[in-house]
């Protein structure tokens, strides 16, 4: 019993780790999408966007925003990613390879038992 519930953990945890490093690299692609776009962008239109920062849209506000962000943040944070997906992998793929238990013992039960069936 206690094998089966760490193995449902493990399976459980894994898929989080796994979902949350997979999550990050989408986030990373896309801030990395906005900031070509932001750079590719002509300078004078760039400096009226800052300007106007107030009356853009959500979506001009957070790319403007995230070209600010330096671009050792953005490494550190795809390294966590690729750490977060490998480790979660690992943890997934361990928890279906735990034993199910002792099959020797589970051969002297079962021996047991049809012992004392037959008394």
């Amino acid at each position: 019993m206690a094998v089966a519930i760490v193995r449902w953990f493990c399976a459980l945890l894994g898929g989080v780790l796994l979902g949350g490093g997979l999550v990050l690299h989408g986030q990373v692609a896309m801030w990395r999408h906005m900031r070509d776009e932001v750079d590719r962008t002509f300078f004078l239109w760039r400096a009226i966007g800052n300007a106007t920062f107030v009356f853009q849209s959500g979506e001009h506000r957070l790319a403007l925003s995230l070209a600010e962000v330096p671009e050792e943040a953005i490494k550190e944070s795809d390294r966590s990613a690729w750490v977060l997906v490998i480790v979660g992998s690992l943890v997934a793929v361990t928890g279906p390879l735990l034993r199910q238990g002792s099959p020797t013992r589970a051969k002297k039960v079962k021996q047991a038992k049809q012992v004392a069936r037959k008394s």
